[in-house]
């Protein structure tokens, strides 16, 4: 049972560096967790994963919000109209039928290979288990984050200028729809000459608290929050990891002169960053 109780908690033991302790940027769930469960855990810290474990640790799945959007939308898709959407039985449908199996793990937290194999295959979430497959820990794009707050590199370097733009007046709904064929996690939206962003997380929260058709169809804009944002020209690496961890979007944007966006910077990005996969 000790293993159960070590994966609940929100910090532990650094396996690099010299900090001591590092915040844990992931969640633990039971098979049985209802999905709403997942959701809030998530979305009120702002992370991406919860590993699924059973009652002796084994690690048996991962879930991730990308999951959780995937079977919002398969059930809007097989009811048609908003009318016949079935909040219950979507939020109260157990992780264990949502989650990606079987997950990608380590035996090592190696923080340079673990990095490596999480850009290459293109995933937030690195478990690390034993030789029973119990879970020990993970890798999450967020702890390279902590590792940057002192790097002095331009941001715009590993940024993403190839911006996706929402419409601030889509549909709750279609905007969580378009995130997930885009295949991006936040959307910045432009609204009264300002930006704000919205997040895969915000909706399905708003989807999880609100249970209405109203909801569903109601304006994206109102799940938005005003973009973090820095100079393209002068911020640095560590100045925007510093931003990301300490905002529930882990996203920002890079905006020029005259106040208009010219990238957007994410936790993936930072990532590249810790790998020197820059293109200055």
């Amino acid at each position: 049972m000790e293993i159960i109780l070590i994966a609940y908690c929100r910090v532990e033991p650094c396996c690099w560096g010299g900090s001591g302790l590092v915040i844990r940027f992931y969640e633990v769930v039971r098979p049985s967790a209802p999905v709403e469960k997942a959701i809030r855990l998530m979305a009120t810290r702002g992370i991406e994963h919860a590993a699924v474990v059973d009652d002796d640790g084994v690690l048996l799945s991962v879930v991730s919000t990308k999951d959780v959007a995937r079977h919002v939308l398969d059930a809007f898709e097989e009811a048609g109209v908003v009318e016949r959407f079935d909040f219950k039985a979507v939020l109260e449908a157990p992780v264990a039928e949502i989650a990606s199996r079987p997950p990608l793990v380590v035996r090592r937290r190696d923080p340079g290979s673990c990095a490596g194999i999480m850009l290459d295959r293109r995933i937030g979430f690195l478990p690390v288990v034993d030789d029973e497959g119990r879970l020990v820990g993970g890798c999450t794009e967020l702890d390279y984050a902590l590792e940057l707050l002192d790097n002095g590199e331009p941001a715009k370097c590993y940024s993403t200028h190839e911006l996706v733009m929402g419409d601030p007046g889509e549909p709750l709904i279609e905007a969580l729809g378009y995130m997930y064929e885009a295949g991006v996690r936040r959307l910045p939206v432009r609204y009264a000459e300002d930006y704000y962003m919205v997040t895969m997380n915000s909706i399905l929260l708003a989807i999880a608290r609100e249970k209405s058709e109203e909801t569903l169809l109601r304006e994206v804009v109102h799940y938005a929050s005003p973009s973090p944002r820095l100079s393209y020209e002068a911020a640095t690496v560590g100045e925007a990891a510093e931003l990301i961890l300490a905002s529930t979007e882990r996203a920002l944007l890079l905006v020029d002169s005259d106040g208009l966006a010219r990238a957007i910077l994410t936790e993936r990005d930072l990532l590249k960053a810790y790998m020197g996969r820059g293109s200055c």
